[in-house]
């Protein structure tokens, strides 16, 4: 027995006091058939997952659970269980007496919640509550064949929440395809391609929101891409975060080729978005990078690296127009930004651009070492979210274009 932990809805369905719930015969990929009314109790068989936690209605199928218990106590709360489903008052107190015994029949801890049939909003919410408080650990699969035909959606949304909030591993979400039943059989399908494509999303939501291409590595490992070229993916979003622009452009260049071919899964789908996102490693030289990435983390109101990578974008522009060294900073960025100040204070250029390049200077230095400036207007600035944003903004834009 694993440390698996199943998670599975319960659903209705008619019963035959005579002959009992209409049974399927599940198959699964490696050729193994179960015979059950309820597809949970063939995963059990399945996969010998340590724990399940079952949730259902108070009109679900409950005394299918205990079809098969043995004893006088599993009789009398057999023939309860079914008055209870039939009226659809089946309630937490019944379920509690319950589970011990089919625990002893599986072999294995059992967790039964009652839930509401999520027909709003704060019924769906509620599911996913209980489904929370059960204080599950481990690696977690998760059923979604039974229940109401909403319930399959809820539990992918379960799958991401968990995944997300209480950051269990998610293995994998089933579901036994009765209407795919041919000949007496029935398939045993994995939803793995919608947890996929939520776990892109995700993964394009973090990297819009802080610029860590290291996110997607996982991923593209997962669809098959060598771990040395997605590991790329990781230095390059190091050495960006490090300011080191070449060498986190050389990583990008290193990995761009495998955007270039097709990719398997769900990759397949985010490749050109993908694509998107790098195309700065193509476009101009370090100035250019620079000032990308100046207006791209600006956007993610990550201002300490939008004033840097702005200044820097100054300083190199500088450096290309005076026909000075990118790359040495005694011999080439000082004496450019040196030279360009100096023409600043003796009037050579224009107001607008003055004041662009003080504010930058100034909101830069402040950013940056986290001392406040000595100027009452810049200390204005970064005073407020929108002023600093607007402010910054402007002197890019005037500096940089």
């Amino acid at each position: 027995m694993s440390d698996l932990t199943l998670i599975s809805f319960l659903g209705r369905s008619r019963l035959d006091r005579k002959t009992g719930y209409k049974t399927a015969n599940y198959r699964f990929a490696d050729g193994r058939i179960e015979t059950t009314p309820f597809f949970g109790l063939a995963l059990c068989a399945q996969l010998k997952p340590s724990c399940m936690l079952l949730l259902g209605t108070q009109g679900s199928m409950w005394d299918a659970l205990a079809e098969h218990l043995s004893g006088d106590e599993a009789e009398e709360l057999r023939i309860e269980l079914m008055d209870a489903v039939e009226s659809a008052r089946v309630d937490q107190a019944l379920l509690d007496r319950l589970t011990p015994l089919v625990e002893k029949r599986l072999g294995m801890a059992c967790q039964f919640r009652l839930i509401p049939y999520g027909a709003d909003g704060d019924e769906q919410i509620g599911i996913l509550s209980a489904i929370a408080e059960a204080g599950l650990a481990g690696p977690v699969v998760i059923d979604v064949t039974h229940g109401f035909r909403h319930l399959a959606a809820l539990g992918l949304v379960a799958a991401f929440f968990l995944e997300r909030a209480a950051k269990l591993d998610i293995r994998g979400l089933y579901y036994g395809a009765l209407d795919m039943t041919v000949d007496g059989i029935t398939p045993v399908v994995r939803l793995d391609g919608p947890a996929a494509v939520q776990d892109w999303v995700a993964a394009l939501d973090h990297y819009d929101a802080n610029g860590d291409y290291g996110v997607f590595a996982p991923l593209l490992v997962r669809d098959g891409v060598p771990e040395d070229k997605a590991r790329c993916l990781e230095e390059a979003a190091f050495h960006e975060r490090t300011f080191n622009l070449s060498g986190a452009r050389q990583k990008l260049l290193t990995f761009l080729p495998v955007l270039e071919g097709e990719l398997a899964g769900a990759s397949r789908l985010f490749r050109r978005e993908l694509q998107r996102r790098l195309s700065w490693v193509h476009e101009g030289g370090l100035p250019e990078y620079q000032r990308k990435l100046a207006y791209e983390y600006l956007r993610r109101r990550d201002y300490v690296r939008a004033a840097v990578f702005a200044w820097e974008a100054v300083v190199s522009k500088q450096c290309v127009d005076r026909g000075l060294s990118l790359n040495d900073f005694r011999a080439g960025r000082e004496p450019a930004i040196d030279a360009f100040e100096a023409e600043i204070q003796a009037g050579e250029h224009p107001d607008g651009m003055a004041k662009a390049y003080w504010s930058l200077k100034n909101l830069r230095n402040a950013l940056a070492h986290g001392n406040p400036p000595s100027v009452e207007r810049y200390r204005r600035m970064l005073a407020d979210a929108q002023t600093l944003h607007r402010e910054l903004e402007a002197a890019i834009q005037r500096l940089l274009g």
